[in-house]
């Protein structure tokens, strides 16, 4: 039987699910001081990514948030929640998708399902788990599988 878990004050280690599992996050607004604190990281300094006027002047609603930082925003919220606190390697991300704009402003939070796990003969676990990033209207806007490794 599956369970699913929702982050409210309480902590779930994908180490403690099950194969059909699922988490949710918390919700998270990526903020303007967000987007400039990844240009000045990165490099990605895309005026559609820094300037309301030039993402208007493009045609878009309003300031653009990267793919790449959605996605990083996505893994720290599952972080936060102590879903990946047991994981010692990330081993790969396969089925990577923006599926939709995401502006500055946009809430965020993430769905987790384990799809597999299994233990290696080191000891360790291996496995796969897909997320969705979805916004606050309930679209989802990214998605993936990650692939990890947890301590024997």
């Amino acid at each position: 039987m599956t369970k699913q878990y929702a982050e409210q004050g309480m902590q779930k280690s994908v180490q403690n699910m099950g194969v059909g599992d699922t988490f949710v996050t918390k919700p998270r607004i990526i903020t303007k001081t967000d987007l400039e604190l990844y240009a000045i990281c990165t490099g990605d300094t895309h005026p559609l990514f820094l300037s309301e006027e030039a993402a208007k002047a493009a045609g878009w609603e309003n300031q653009l948030v990267p793919g790449l930082l959605t996605f990083s925003i996505a893994h720290g919220l599952l972080t936060q929640a102590g879903f990946t606190k047991d994981v010692m390697a990330l081993m790969g991300t396969d089925n990577l998708r923006f599926n939709a704009t995401v502006y500055a402003y946009a809430t965020i939070r993430v769905e987790t399902e384990v799809l597999s796990k299994r233990q290696t003969s080191q000891g360790r676990w291996v496995g796969t788990y897909s997320w969705v990033v979805k916004n606050q209207n309930d679209q989802v806007v990214a998605e993936g599988e990650n692939h990890w490794m947890l301590r024997a």
